[in-house]
């Protein structure tokens, strides 16, 4: 009697204690905003249960002295857990991830018993808090080196210490289960625990080796799907469009530019600087001097950078206008002013050599030696160039400076592109590539111009700043202006015009722009590229990576009017982000789609680090295809909630099918393949004059699993979603009045379901759930001015979209690829 009471309460106690770690996870869960179901939560207490069950059976006893048996069910366990691993290794299945996550913290959990047994609190302790961080690390490493490290670093490691916290609070359930029993002596395999001691950190330190060294080649791929055609010589395709009529006087634009400048409320030395240089007015010239002083008085940028070191950069513009004002103006400075000057560069100098613990970081990650130059946008290497070539670097570390900027020649002699997805950093590293030539000496025209092309191939029509990766807008007008100063190209002189009429409608002020400083006597005329294709740099600021797919631009015109379209091809570089393959804007008068970007920054994260950009923008805030996680990725996610359902790993590149241009049609067909078993084939068919854009998408994975296509419907003037019922809610209307636009979903084959949700304060998100049967094909028309109202329908026979408005019809061929 008294045994069955004892088992019964064993039983309650193991119940109880599967169900308060059920719950601790739930909460977890709920805490990172994961959805709850009630599968969910029984499938968690069964993973709960089953370790707990099999601790009891798996666990080693003590023999004499360091010797250990490990039963023949922990045997046996172990045993699973090496074909599962194999399994996993070889099909990335879900169901074997869930057997080698469980075999692991069996395996740990008995690990902790051999070492811990029987030796002083410190080193129990030790013990417990080493395998706790392995019950973490171990299935992060798992899902991390898999994915090519698509997680944001420190939503990786709050992961991996949540599953810690998991793996130590199993242990103390473990306790309490075993805590009044007697060990039962079975037969096993023994083992010495002094050698499992040394063998457990020896693994442990090979596995951080292995991660460190798999982090460091997770940014880029050594290789690049190829396109013929494209070359280093020849990286954008483009066709011809008829330019737009209007004209800019170069001149006036400049005068215009200066005033956006003056209007700026937030002026700084900068600002006074290119506008005492822009006018040749003393006031200005005395506010320089004014505000230059007070910053040199108060020592700025001379102080710990922590997270910020993007501050080099804030430096290198007061390096950059402090020689030529004072040339400008002899008497500005006094003796005194100048000595104070002179002493707060050399600080600057010293702080910019300076190795901090964000340094380490950037080091590990790039495989470097530490050093205090920062290296994105190439910020370090710009204010180095300037204190060397303006006479301001310190004495004693000019030696240094040097040293630095003879081992890292960057700038236009490395390359034309920023290894950084983002746009805004475009013309912040042209800033240092500028600034980098004043001490190497003349630029290869070669990249100077393609780094502006660059800039201007993708600049929209009608003048607005254009963002990806990153919530700010950088305006083109002051960019674009040195690009016609530097290449005396009337084409950047009407870029910086439209911009400026852009900025001005929208009381926009703009910042300094070093090199302009004097008007550039063209008469700014509109390019005349049409749509592209872009290949473009990759890497990291140290390493030159293969030209690879960068862009497809699709461009009606440059009136301000015209119809315009992005596709992003890589998720690529240190700023990156999970857009391959995805539509980064669609735009005619205004956004029609756009990457959701404006959700709020994380502010428990470094200041560096708490923008909403790079990894940390989740996939289904782009315009692209969604699909489930699968392997250790999902495990975690069921465990944690951390990261959301859908898998945040795309490949590095999207290869380009093909890309064509013509008078009436342009039309790109771009692919994605092996995204945990799945394919994603892309076309895109971007008709002329005013016509629909058309995108068809079709991918294909795992049998049984589901697929879906987020849209996020955009602009100012977007109204809530008229829906057609005959349609099944596949028509969504964005605007009306005198220039409409729709989105019409067309499914091809098996129908899925559409949610539309409000999306910020100025838009709509779509999403159209694919059947869960492993293939998704789906037609989305966005349908402008004349086009709007026009039916739609999609002959699977004859592979054949027939789009009717009236007397007009479109019979588009497509050639669906399975």
């Amino acid at each position: 009697m008294r045994h069955h009471t004892a088992a019964w309460k064993r039983l309650l106690l193991w119940v109880a204690l599967s169900a308060g770690l059920a719950a601790f996870l739930e909460g977890l869960r709920l805490v990172m905003g994961a959805s709850y179901s009630w599968g969910g939560l029984a499938a968690r207490w069964a993973f709960v249960a089953g370790l707990l069950f099999a601790v009891r059976w798996t666990q080693p006893y003590p023999v004499g002295g360091a010797l250990y048996v490990w039963p023949w069910p922990g045997v046996l366990v172990a045993g699973v857990g090496a074909v599962a691993t194999l399994a996993y290794a070889v099909t990335g299945a879900t169901w074997a991830a869930w057997v080698v996550l469980g075999v692991l913290y069996v395996l740990l959990l008995g690990l902790d018993t051999a070492l811990a047994s029987g030796r002083s609190v410190l080193w129990r302790w030790g013990v417990h808090g080493l395998l706790a961080l392995a019950g973490g690390m171990i299935p992060v490493v798992v899902s991390q080196v898999e994915s090519h490290f698509a997680g944001e670093e420190f939503f990786v490691a709050l992961q991996a210490l949540a599953l810690s916290l998991f793996w130590g609070l199993l242990l103390g359930a473990r306790g309490l289960l075993v805590l009044r029993e007697s060990t039962l002596a079975r037969r096993g395999l023994r083992f010495d625990r002094r050698w499992s001691t040394v063998a457990l950190i020896l693994a442990l330190c090979a596995g951080l080796c292995v991660t460190v060294r798999a982090y460091q080649r997770s940014f880029y791929p050594p290789q690049a799907p190829a396109y013929e055609g494209i070359s280093p010589s020849t990286p954008f395709l483009c066709s011809e469009v008829q330019p737009d009529s209007q004209t800019f006087d170069g001149d006036e634009v400049f005068r215009r530019l200066l005033a956006r400048v003056e209007a700026n409320p937030h002026k700084r030395p900068l600002e006074y600087g290119m506008l005492a240089l822009g006018t040749g007015e003393q006031r200005w010239a005395q506010a320089f001097r004014e505000s230059l002083l007070s910053e040199a008085t108060e020592g700025r940028f001379t102080g710990p950078a922590h997270s910020v070191k993007s501050v080099q950069h804030e430096a290198a513009l007061r390096a950059y206008y402090l020689p030529r004002v004072h040339a400008a103006f002899p008497d500005l400075f006094s003796e005194d002013d100048l000595t104070l000057l002179w002493e707060w560069f050399a600080a600057i100098n010293r702080r910019a050599l300076t190795v901090e613990w964000v340094d380490w970081m950037y080091g590990l990650a790039f495989a470097k030696w530490p050093e205090g130059p920062y290296e994105n946008q190439e910020n370090g290497a710009g204010l180095l160039a300037l204190l060397e070539s303006e006479g301001l670097a310190a004495p004693d570390l000019s030696p240094a400076n040097r040293d630095y900027l003879e081992r890292n020649r960057r700038g236009w002699v490395a390359r034309f592109r920023n290894t950084d997805d983002a746009f805004i950093y475009q013309p912040e590293w042209i800033n240092n590539a500028y600034f980098q030539s004043f001490y190497t000496g003349k630029a290869p025209e070669d990249s100077v111009r393609l780094s502006f092309e660059w800039l201007l191939l993708q600049a929209l029509p009608d003048g607005a700043p254009l963002r990806y990766n990153h919530p700010a807008r950088p305006p083109l007008a002051g960019i674009a202006y040195l690009g016609a100063y530097l290449l005396e190209d009337p084409r950047y002189v009407w870029l910086a015009g439209r911009a400026l009429a852009d900025a001005e409608a929208q009381a926009m002020y703009l910042f300094a722009q070093p090199g302009v400083e004097r008007p550039v006597s063209l008469t700014g005329r509109s390019p005349s590229r049409g749509s592209c294709l872009l290949y473009g740099d990759s890497g990291l600021p140290n390493q030159v990576g293969p030209l690879a797919p960068d862009k497809i631009v699709f461009r009606d015109g440059w009136s301000p009017d015209s119809a315009y379209l992005l596709l992003n091809l890589r998720f690529t570089g240190w700023h990156r982000y999970k857009a391959t393959n995805t539509v980064t804007l669609l735009y005619q008068n205004g956004p029609l789609a756009a990457d959701a970007l404006d959700d709020e920054p994380f502010t428990w994260l470094p200041v560096g680090r708490s923008v909403f950009r790079d990894k940390r923008i989740p996939r289904e805030n782009l315009n692209g295809l969604l699909i489930e996680r699968s392997g250790m990725s999902a495990v975690l996610y069921a465990l944690t909630g951390v990261g959301g359902p859908w898998a945040q790993d795309p490949p590095y590149y999207a290869e380009v099918v093909a890309f064509e241009t013509g008078d009436e049609l342009d039309w790109s067909h771009t692919r994605l393949v092996d995204w945990r078993g799945w394919q994603h084939d892309r076309w895109v068919y971007f008709y002329h004059n005013g016509g629909p854009i058309v995108m068809v998408d079709e991918a294909e994975g795992p049998a049984e699993a589901q697929a879906a296509l987020a849209w996020h419907l955009a602009g100012e003037r977007i109204v809530e979603p008229v829906l057609s019922e005959a349609e099944g809610g596949r028509r969504i209307r964005l605007r009306g009045g005198d220039d409409p636009a729709e989105v019409l979903l067309v499914p091809v084959g098996s129908e899925g379901q559409v949610e539309i949700i409000k999306d910020g304060d100025s838009g709509l998100r779509v999403v159209y759930y694919a059947p869960a049967d492993g293939r998704l094909r789906l037609v989305t028309l966005f349908l402008p001015g004349r086009w709007a109202g026009a039916e739609a329908e999609f002959d699977v026979e004859e592979q054949t979209l027939w789009i009717t408005r009236g007397q007009s019809r479109i019979i588009l061929p497509v050639r669906l690829a399975k």
